[in-house]
């Protein structure tokens, strides 16, 4: 399954990289994300009522146009790449999602999934937003 969003926010593509790359203060802009130990590549997701920790690693590190992480639990994998593009307005913040759930009953499992992930993809770039432009 793949979700794509996207937001504009008036501060410069660096300014937004910067937050987005600080993996600890991702759980300001990112409502599933409870913590994050950078030192140990382990984060803490709560999501559908389940809470979950897995393992991440930073896959993409190019200052200021892509970042990218990849983490995985069990049977479920997320890549997620964000694209930092400068615009008039300040950065368009393209994000991109792949989720694989695997195991038996996979599939559905993502179809069910499809609308809370995309939504809070949604929200949580909209918080982005907001935070950056205080």
């Amino acid at each position: 399954m793949t979700v794509e969003e996207s937001v504009t926010i008036e501060r410069p593509p660096d300014a937004v990289y910067d937050l987005v790359a600080d993996l600890e203060r991702g759980p300001e802009w990112q409502s599933s994300l409870e913590s994050v130990d950078v030192e140990r590549g382990v984060e803490v997701r709560t999501f559908a009522g389940h809470r979950r920790e897995a393992r991440f690693e930073v896959t993409e590190q190019v200052r200021p146009q892509r970042f990218g992480i990849e983490s995985h639990t069990g049977s479920v994998r997320a890549h997620a790449v964000f694209t930092f593009t400068p615009v008039a307005e300040g950065t368009r913040i393209d994000s991109r999602l792949d989720l694989e759930v695997g195991g038996a009953g996979g599939r559905l499992a993502a179809a069910v999934l499809r609308g809370r992930v995309a939504r809070e993809a949604r929200q949580n770039l909209e918080r982005l937003k907001e935070l950056l432009e205080r």
